[in-house]
């Protein structure tokens, strides 16, 4: 029995505050990053944690507290309750059922791979933050990506969070989002991947033939292709 569709999508800079404190379980990898990030929180300059939380000076205390906090009990949110970017708001988590949750995937440069049920802490950090956090997270993810379970995998990512998959076997259809002059849209491309996301959660449909007679608000379909990750590509045009 073929399993139900999933989302991969990637993190918002855009994070909830508060949450339930409590410690987080972690793994080596997870432990690796955390103890990274604390350390950096502690001994960084100003301009070292600006450019690692990517905050400007209102902002930098609250975020090295966040970080600072990261070595003992933290308020905990779920992944799909924490994260608040373009793409989560049209996700708009809290309006479905509270099982689909666990179909969404959400690559967390603190924790890994996030479920959308599961919990994180507040946190900023950028990938560039930490040397070699794209390297360890490429190695590290191959485990959690692998234990992913079956279903159509939709791959809902832009580039630099797409480039931690390189190696990753496993088939997944993907979206090319184009203005009506047939434009590629990259900046604002974050609103429709959440939309797309919810029809798939909503209507529990993940096969691409089924996706293409979807309505997605504000776009209409304009084809579909093979694509490079063994999955189909759809194109979608947001319509003026």
């Amino acid at each position: 029995m073929k399993g139900l569709p999933l989302i991969l999508l990637a993190p918002s800079e855009d994070k909830a505050s508060g949450g339930v404190r409590g410690r987080l379980s972690e793994t080596p990898a997870q432990r690796w990053v955390r103890e990274r990030l604390v350390a950096l929180a502690k001994a960084g300059s100003p301009e070292a944690l600006k450019k690692a939380f990517a905050v400007k000076e209102l902002a930098l205390d609250k975020a090295r507290s966040e970080a600072l906090a990261l070595a003992g009990p933290v308020p905990l949110l779920s992944a799909l309750s924490r994260y608040t970017g373009v793409a989560f708001q049209a996700l708009d988590a809290s309006s479905l059922p509270p099982e689909a949750w666990s179909q969404v995937f959400i690559l967390s440069n603190l924790r890994g791979l996030v479920r959308g049920d599961e919990p994180v802490p507040p946190y900023k950090l950028k990938p560039g933050a930490i040397p070699g956090l794209k390297v360890h997270w490429r190695k590290a993810l191959r485990l959690p990506l692998e234990a992913m379970p079956e279903g159509d995998l939709w791959e809902l990512l832009p580039g630099d969070s797409a480039d931690l998959l390189k190696g990753w076997v496993r088939p997944r259809h993907t979206l090319e989002i184009f203005d009506d002059r047939g434009t590629a849209i990259s900046h604002f491309s974050k609103k429709y991947r959440g939309l797309l996301a919810r029809w798939i959660l909503t209507h529990q449909q993940g096969d691409p033939r089924k996706v293409l007679k979807g309505h997605i608000p504000g776009c209409r379909w304009a084809g579909v292709s093979e694509n490079d990750r063994g999955g189909m590509a759809l194109r979608l045009v947001v319509e003026p």
